[in-house]
């Protein structure tokens, strides 16, 4: 005995249907997603463990050695970062000395591995009858590498006046030179500076010396 729907009925039934196949799909969609979640949550633990287990190993570079002298409390060897300037140098060695003349030197330049910096001293008067004017010579040119020569890279503006042709703008030239491109590696190269041509150059050659 075949069952007689009306067409009400089937409509009816086609409807329920489809209710039933579209909450059966959104059923399965949210499984699927969350199933999705869980494996991305999963692997983002793991890759966070692994960063855990093994840190990123930070590099640090080679300290360096200066060999620090002149017009310093503590002059000697020492061992300091890539990254220190020459004012740090001047503090590790406990400071400059009264007669210290820093604004002959460039404080801020880098330091580099193997570099001897020297402190010169101010430019002292010998009075009569007041200390050894042999000691007080000595102070006046630490940084000198015989007694009648001036090392150019740490002379300051009154000891490179003292060279002949050599007046206050000059000098101020030279030491600006000096510290904006760093030492001078040979005494030749004191004719970069400007106004120091061939002929002056002859006339002090004998005189300077780099160190």
């Amino acid at each position: 005995m075949g069952l007689n729907l009306s067409n009400q009925e089937k409509i009816t039934i086609i409807f329920l249907l489809l209710i039933i196949v579209l909450a059966l799909g959104i059923n399965w969609y949210k499984n699927i997603n969350q199933e999705e979640k869980m494996v991305i949550n999963s692997a983002s633990s793991r890759a966070e463990e692994s960063l855990e287990d093994n840190p990123v190993t930070k590099i640090e570079e080679p300290p360096i050695i200066i060999h620090i002298a002149g017009a310093i409390k503590n002059p000697g060897v020492y061992r300091l970062k890539p990254t220190d300037r020459v004012i740090d140098a001047v503090k590790i060695a406990g400071g400059e000395t009264e007669d210290a003349d820093l604004d002959a030197i460039n404080l801020a330049a880098l330091l580099k591995d193997g570099q001897r910096i020297v402190i010169p001293y101010r430019n002292l008067n010998i009075i009569e009858g007041e200390g050894n004017s042999q000691e007080l010579s000595k102070i006046n040119r630490p940084f000198s590498s015989s007694p009648e020569k001036i090392n150019i890279n740490t002379a300051n503006s009154t000891l490179l006046q003292t060279l002949p042709g050599i007046g206050p703008v000059l000098a101020d030239k030279i030491i600006e030179f000096r510290n904006k491109n760093g030492y001078f590696s040979s005494i030749e190269d004191l004719k970069d500076v400007s106004g120091i041509g061939e002929k002056r150059f002859e006339g002090i050659k004998d005189l300077i010396c780099v160190q």
